[in-house]
């Protein structure tokens, strides 16, 4: 009977004002949605959060299971690397070595993961990501305050190209432009074949968007809205621009957008201030993926909100 039962896996986004819970069985290839939940951190210290998280994986139904959850931010370091073929048991000790020569952090500063993505005879590439140990600490105080099981450390940024990975089927002649809107920040990757993994973290989220009162696009809060999404869209420019002139001149820009999205013209503010021919690609998991299970308060517009808490869950199927 144990070799029926299906292997589970529960990502848990722990995001500014809010946590949010899916819970996967399945396979990478074939995942299926069992379960999912959210609610509000209704205050700034970690009993709020604590309870936050009680209540977000008891209306997913998998409270006492453990988890994988992330730690994000412009502290944390993103480098895709070429080394020679470093054997796969020593990969972490050559980057701690060289850790200044890779722009990763000292040993005694932060803690340090790698992934081998592909493998030759004279090379080897490699994604590391280097987190400051007080940013993992204060996450695993928080989880082991709200008695939760960890199951891993991810790191936000990863959970996310891995969720778009799959939600998007991406094509390898593409260049990948992903757009996560948080309420305080928004994360903004590039990806390519032809090129490295480019993570930002911008100071603008979904919080300085606004949706303005009545049918128009005039008024002080849709100007300040306005002002905020061309703030995004200049970096998505510029961003896009230097990534194509160094990395990836040929491969076709596809637009994807996730995260907080309540504000109803704020796709199309986009598209417009990009001069877009098409609007961005909505990810959301709950429209691609195979739903077997309750689905707590997640409504039928807050879909893309979950796509980090996707792929949290993925990256432990």
């Amino acid at each position: 009977m144990r070799a029926l039962q299906k292997r589970r896996a529960v990502g848990v986004d722990i995001a500014s004002g809010f946590v949010r819970v899916l819970a996967l069985d399945g396979t990478p290839d074939r995942p299926r949605i069992t379960g999912s939940g959210s609610a509000p951190i209704a205050g700034s210290d970690s009993n709020a959060s604590a309870q936050a998280i009680h209540a977000a994986l008891a209306q997913a139904r998998v409270d006492g299971e453990p988890v994988v959850t992330a730690v994000g931010g412009p502290e944390v370091v993103v480098r895709q690397l070429t080394l020679p073929p470093v054997p796969a048991d020593r990969l972490l000790q050559a980057l701690e070595l060289q850790h200044k020569e890779f722009g990763l952090l000292p040993p005694s500063e932060g803690l340090l993961d790698a992934q081998i993505l592909k493998r030759s005879d004279t090379d080897c590439l490699v994604l590391a990501v280097s987190v400051p140990k007080p940013l993992a600490e204060g996450r695993l105080r928080l989880l082991e305050k709200a008695a939760v099981k960890l199951r891993n450390l991810d790191v936000e940024a990863l959970a996310l190209l891995n969720a778009v990975m799959h939600l998007s089927q991406f094509d390898p002649r593409e260049l990948l432009v992903v757009l996560d809107l948080q309420e305080d920040r928004t994360v903004l990757c590039l990806l390519s074949e032809k090129g490295p993994v480019v993570v930002r973290y911008l100071d603008v989220g979904a919080a300085a968007i606004v949706e303005s009162p009545g049918d128009t696009d005039g008024g002080p809060a849709a100007d300040a809205s306005r002002g905020a999404i061309r703030r995004i869209a200049d970096e998505i420019r510029l961003s896009l621009a230097f990534y194509r002139s160094e990395y990836d001149r040929e491969g076709l820009p596809r637009h994807l957008l996730s995260g907080c999205l309540r504000v109803r013209r704020l796709n199309r503010w986009l598209t417009d201030e990009l001069r877009l021919e098409s609007p961005f690609e909505v990810m959301d998991p709950f429209q691609a993926v195979r739903v077997n299970g309750p689905r707590g308060h997640a409504d039928e517009s807050s879909g893309p909100e979950f796509v980090q808490a996707f792929g949290l869950a993925l990256r432990a199927l």
